[in-house]
């Protein structure tokens, strides 16, 4: 359905939720693709109009494997009763396709502004000061860390763990990962990712090392919604969630950054590399480790992606991502 399609349908439904009827303003798609489908309208059902969000699962053939919105909807849920980490409140989670045809949830809209993803190359994070720029960076790294504080048993989040693909942090990864690898190749061989794979599974972290504790997944400015001070004021997109160290958000943040300043300079206001460590290590009062080896471990997981999104072979292997892939590579090597 196009956002105008759904207006009838969803108010319908909605009207049933509140047992009067809801008239709903335009339906509009700011995304929609492969990992969510994001719908934004305006309701009011007697008391006043309210700006709503609808999250819908992707159209056909998915980013991952298995798109779980009702694990989204745990995890928000679970956050906003157990946490300080900023979300947005859900206000109703539907399972049957039938409604809208496929699963959905509605959440309140949160007020603000959301960074873009370009934000090295273009938008109003780049038009900041760099003071604004660096309030904006060390809130992030902030509200990242209370993620990374959050109680996973009081907040029900025991849902996330990835125990079918091993016994710990690391060994979980790397079995959740192969599979996805495996499942996006569809049976094409992807020699350099195989050979990127061994030597990262001969390289990985002592387990020992590792704490398990809720990992947002998708660390990103361009999942943040920002106040006009630039404070967070909600964390969103969750589904790449999973159970395990903080060193999986930090490193998936390092490569995406490096990823990006191929092409573009940092911003005046953030921090360089080792910057940005200290001052998360700073909000999150723990010393971070084996960082060399999640910043890579990240290029392998986003070269994944790639290869799920990639339109054509020859892309699969080649394009930024992989660039960025052997540069960190080369890194974990020296290190």
């Amino acid at each position: 359905m196009r956002g105008d399609e759904l207006a009838d349908p969803l108010a319908d439904w909605l009207s049933a939720r509140v047992g009067r009827a809801v008239h709903l303003g335009p339906c509009v798609r700011p995304s929609s693709g492969m990992s969510n489908d994001t719908v934004l309208t305006h309701a009011d059902w007697g008391d006043g109009e309210r700006r709503i969000v609808v999250r819908l699962a992707p159209l056909g053939a998915g980013l991952f494997p298995r798109y779980d919105l009702g694990a989204q909807v745990e995890i928000l849920r679970g956050l906003a009763a157990h946490s300080d980490v900023p979300v947005p409140r859900v206000l109703w989670w539907e399972p049957d396709p039938g409604p809208l045809g496929r699963p959905f949830y509605v959440m309140e809209h949160v007020e603000g502004r959301i960074p873009p993803d370009g934000h090295l190359f273009g938008g109003w994070v780049l038009e900041l000061p760099a003071a604004g720029q660096a309030r904006l960076i060390d809130g992030a790294l902030d509200v990242l860390a209370r993620i990374h504080r959050v109680d996973v048993a009081a907040a029900g989040l025991e849902l996330l763990d990835r125990r079918a693909h091993g016994a710990t942090p690391v060994e979980q990864e790397l079995g959740w990962w192969r599979a996805y690898l495996e499942w996006a190749a569809e049976g094409d061989a992807l020699a350099t990712l195989d050979d990127v794979y061994e030597r990262l599974v001969e390289a990985r972290p002592l387990d020992a090392d590792v704490t398990r504790g809720l990992v947002w997944g998708d660390a990103r400015l361009g999942n943040l919604v920002v106040d006009d001070d630039l404070a967070p004021v909600a964390v969103l997109d969750w589904e790449m969630a999973v159970l395990g160290p903080p060193e999986l958000d930090i490193g998936w943040y390092l490569f995406l950054d490096r990823t990006a300043r191929q092409f573009a300079p940092q911003l005046a206001g953030f921090p360089d590399r080792e910057g940005f460590v200290a001052a998360y290590e700073r909000h999150g009062g723990r010393v971070l480790r084996d960082l060399a080896w999640w910043e890579a471990w990240s290029g392998f997981r986003t070269a994944c992606i790639q290869v799920r999104m990639a339109e054509t072979p020859e892309a699969r292997e080649r394009n930024p991502v992989t660039k960025a892939l052997r540069a960190a590579m080369a890194d974990l090597a020296s290190s």
